[in-house]
């Protein structure tokens, strides 16, 4: 247990090539410090009381579909299964008011047993509250079919935005491009999932889905889906924006239409800039819900 968390710590504090003073930097060294806080009172407290303490008032889980996370985790019993997790990917907005981390996930029935029943890949979205503390403004996760397995030890990384593109003329407002950007991606979708998903992401995207290993690129991203695409309708039930205007993130329903079924469920697109002021997928989550058995 003290292994797991002080690699949260140690990345904090001394991950070589953060800059002290830097705004978006010293954010990234304290949303994963946060991070930490959450998992060692989740192994120390509890789950349910972790979850409590660190997710934002109005944070979104999704159990299965989008709700109050706080209102969730207050219905859960007291004594739930035990979760460990730990960060591989620390992104934070130039404006250094949002982020997130994602990485792999275990749990056990309880902290004392030794083995995990269970793995998975979780998403942390974290928002800088009015009063400087970090909060979790969404947590979800897909299971995975075991261990992440690596040939050495993986190391936190962190990735920060660009500086902005400087524009000649009247600024187009970000805000206003990144919902172009979307509405666009969502009509491509209608035609081909897996065509308008690779078109539209970045080079380093992370697609995660329940039951598989995270595909990490486009080329992966690709060969990923290849044996799921369809006819993607997708409807925007809320999101965020980091005042920069250079990440973002947007949650809702789906409905993934090809010739084998009908798969419905809720999704998680995290948006970034890059250095021409585009909006490019850098994550993509779906947690399709459970099927209905046939009376």
């Amino acid at each position: 247990m003290k292994r797991i968390l002080s690699c949260f710590f140690l990345a904090a504090a001394s991950v070589p090539g953060l800059a002290q003073g830097d705004p978006a930097q010293e954010a990234a060294r304290l949303m994963v410090e946060q991070e930490g806080k959450f998992l060692q009172m989740s192994l120390e407290q509890g789950t349910r009381a972790a979850f409590l303490h660190f997710l934002a008032d109005n944070a979104i889980v999704f159990q299965p579909g989008p709700v109050n996370g706080k209102q969730a985790w207050s219905k859960r019993p007291e004594h739930a299964i035990s979760l460990s997790w730990k960060p591989l990917l620390a992104v934070m907005a130039r404006s250094a008011d949002l982020g997130y981390t994602t990485g792999p996930a275990e749990w056990r029935k309880s902290k004392e047993d030794e083995k995990p029943v269970g793995y998975g890949e979780f998403i942390s979205i974290w928002r800088k509250q009015p009063d400087g503390t970090w909060k979790a403004a969404l947590d979800v996760g897909g299971e995975v079919p075991g261990p992440a397995k690596f040939e050495e030890p993986p190391q936190l990384v962190f990735s920060f935005s660009p500086d902005p593109p400087a524009t000649a003329g009247a600024p187009v407002s970000p805000f206003k491009k990144l919902r172009e950007t979307e509405t666009k991606f969502m009509a491509a979708s209608k035609s081909d999932s897996t065509a308008a998903l690779v078109a539209s992401s970045s080079p380093a995207i992370r697609v995660i889905r329940e039951g598989v290993f995270p595909a990490l690129g486009k080329e992966a991203a690709g060969l990923m889906l290849s044996v799921r695409r369809g006819k993607l309708s997708m409807e925007r039930m809320g999101g965020g924006v980091s005042t920069a205007g250079d990440l973002a993130y947007s949650y809702g329903k789906y409905t993934l239409v090809n010739p084998q079924n009908i798969e419905r469920g809720h999704y998680l697109q995290i948006w970034r800039a890059d250095k021409f002021g585009w909006w490019q997928i850098a994550l993509d989550y779906q947690a399709p819900l459970p099927v209905e058995e046939k009376k």
